[in-house]
């Protein structure tokens, strides 16, 4: 007797188990390999950024994208190589010195401070030790880390040759296949539902690129703004103190302020100073310097390059960072705060639904499950059909 077959079909208990079980292992699985993902995470990142370029570059000349992938690859190789060659040695050897120079700063701040350790101001007596000892820690870490810390900032996804090649290899393939990718994702989404995830993934989309990008920019720029008054006021290992702030700034709050702390200490023990200024005047003037630049990134730069996806409470911002700096380390302080973002989009969008605030959003041609567009002058490829 031939019984007819039936499609498995889950309850609604076995559903949620299934998914239940899926993300467990996944969420087990990527912990166990974590040391392994530095270089897909990197290629992500990667593709996610340049992949609009490559699209914008496709549609424009109707030239097949494997071909720009591989200018930008020249290009990028070309520009790695290049400052490898000009700054590079400039700036480990500068940072050997800053580190060098730690312990001959530590002995000037014991004898700055000795015989001065309480004074009295108005009747009340300040005990200064704390500050001393506060100081002394600082510049102890200066010179143990900073020679360690900008070559593996700069340099993380590079760390070994199979992960480099990883690395490139992932990258290319995704954005090779970056139009596939988004297809793919789509048809994950039932249809009904395509338009208004769709609407949600372009606010992700937005806040995410717009934190990855605006904090590439503000490395660069604050790199090159800061490199200039320290060149001026003849601050010694100027490029390399410049570079870490730059870097620096990924870190939202804590990495600015920092980046000030290590180039005021760093002038307040210098031998040599510039037009007739004191020390402390030196110092004085970088603070200065470095409080101007941040008011004018908080005020002026954040805005243009980041947009109000990003803006979060200081609350928020701090509490995030503790967490990822708690769960995954200087990594997490990088994502702490896109994800913090794209946290609150998602909380708001389940919002609306708890409240049955139902709204169809338009059709946007930014949204990002949807193919890209065929180059102009391209014929549209033929579906393959089933015989």
């Amino acid at each position: 007797m031939a019984v007819e077959p039936q499609p498995i079909r889950f309850s609604p208990q076995y559903k949620l188990l299934a998914v239940a079980l899926v993300v467990s292992l996944t969420v087990w699985f990527l912990l166990a390999v974590q040391h392994m993902l530095t270089p897909f995470v990197a290629a992500i990142i990667t593709a996610y950024l340049f992949n609009p370029l490559v699209g914008w570059l496709q549609r424009r000349t109707g030239v097949r994208r494997i071909l720009w992938i591989v200018v930008l690859y020249v290009l990028a190789l070309l520009l790695i190589y290049g400052l490898g060659t000009l700054f590079w040695p400039r700036v480990a050897q500068q940072s050997r010195d800053l580190a060098a120079t730690a312990p001959a700063m530590v002995g000037q701040i014991q004898a700055f401070f000795q015989g001065h350790e309480k004074i009295e101001v108005g009747g009340i007596v300040l005990d200064l030790a704390p500050v001393e000892a506060q100081m002394i820690g600082v510049v102890s870490d200066l010179g143990r880390r900073i020679s360690e810390s900008v070559p593996r900032l700069v340099f993380s996804a590079l760390e070994s040759l199979l992960f480099t090649l990883a690395y490139l290899i992932v990258t290319f393939y995704l954005l090779l296949q970056a139009s596939q990718l988004k297809q793919w994702a789509a048809r994950l989404i039932p249809p009904p539902y395509r338009a208004e995830i769709g609407a949600l993934g372009t606010q992700i989309d937005a806040a995410f690129s717009a934190y990855i990008r605006g904090q590439l920019i503000l490395v660069v720029l604050m790199a090159v703004l800061l490199y200039i008054p320290l060149s001026i006021l003849q601050v010694p290992n100027a490029l390399a103190i410049a570079i870490a702030s730059g870097i620096l700034e990924i870190i939202p709050i804590i990495g600015p302020w920092s980046a000030a702390g290590i180039a005021v200490s760093v002038a307040l023990f210098q031998p040599v100073v510039p037009f007739g200024m004191s020390n402390l005047g030196l110092g004085a003037v970088l603070g200065i310097v470095y409080l101007t630049l941040r008011m004018i990134e908080e005020n002026i730069i954040l805005p243009q390059v980041m947009g109000p996806l990003v803006t979060l409470h200081p609350a928020v911002v701090i509490f995030a960072l503790l967490s990822g700096g708690a769960l995954l380390g200087p990594f997490g302080l990088f994502i702490s705060i896109p994800i913090a973002a794209v946290i609150r989009i998602v909380l708001t969008f389940l919002y609306q639904k708890l409240t049955n605030q139902i709204e169809m959003p338009p059709p946007s041609a930014t949204n990002p499950l949807a193919p890209e567009a065929a180059p102009q002058g391209a014929a549209p490829k033929p579906r393959r059909t089933s015989h």
